[in-house]
């Protein structure tokens, strides 16, 4: 896919991973909408950065956990924009609990995170498919996580969540082929305000850990994402970005 003149969607654009995938689209000449639910400031600052590249960055708010939030967002971007090409589900949340602690997880918290971290995903991919195919296709990304593929990570509802968000993901590669092409990034360890939940000595074991003994930046990581929005024979995978962790 050619990126200059396309128009991209981000959710969770304002800041960490988001916002560095919304400047590097906004470098190859994309047109980048910023979806925030409580990060406002930082939203209307990305889409400040991303101006500035020449393209146009808009903020817009809503709570993706909620379909019908999601389908208006989608609707606010055709009337704006009258195109989509490239939706970012990256949105996510999470809840820190060891995984000893079973009785530290409640039903409303795996709930809330598959409305997240999975289900939002496939009903934002739904209403944003009609839309993406009348501009002849289209790609989407959704930011999955190393904890989908191992049980290690911020919870066993975070991990499982994630867990069906990678499974979701192939199944909406194969729905909407050979028009629109579904793939994953699975980022390991990223500093940015995610990683607040971890000490310093968690931190410094998982980059022992890496075969790399690094952690990967975030715009390394984002830079994946380019890659994936631009090769039109990927489709259906996960790419994994986590210094060697999960080898």
């Amino acid at each position: 896919m050619e990126l200059k003149g396309k128009v991209a969607l981000i959710t969770g654009g304002g800041t960490g991973l988001g916002r560095s995938i919304a400047l590097q689209l906004a470098q190859e000449g994309t047109h980048v909408i910023i979806n925030y639910s409580r990060s406002q400031a930082e939203a209307e600052a990305t889409a400040k950065e991303v101006q500035a590249f020449g393209v146009k960055g808009v903020p817009i708010k809503a709570d993706v956990s909620i379909p019908s939030e999601g389908e208006g967002m989608i609707k606010t971007v055709e009337k704006e924009f009258g195109r989509l090409d490239i939706l970012i589900n990256n949105a996510g949340t999470t809840k820190y609990v060891s995984f000893s602690d079973l009785d530290g997880l409640q039903e409303e918290d795996f709930v809330r995170l598959f409305k997240t971290n999975s289900m939002s995903n496939f009903f934002l991919s739904r209403a944003a498919a009609p839309l993406m195919n009348r501009g002849g296709g289209g790609c989407i990304i959704n930011t999955v996580s190393i904890a989908g593929i191992r049980p290690a990570g911020s919870s066993i509802a975070y991990c499982v969540s994630k867990a069906a968000q990678i499974h979701l993901t192939k199944c909406l590669a194969v729905a909407l082929a050979p028009t629109i092409r579904v793939n994953g990034v699975a980022p390991g360890l990223l500093l940015t305000r995610w990683a607040s939940g971890f000490s310093e000595e968690r931190i410094k074991a998982m980059e022992n850990n890496a075969l790399l003994k690094k952690t990967p930046s975030v715009e390394e990581t984002a830079s994946t994402y380019i890659y994936l929005a631009r090769n039109d024979s990927i489709t259906g995978q996960i790419i994994v970005v986590d210094a060697g962790t999960t080898v």
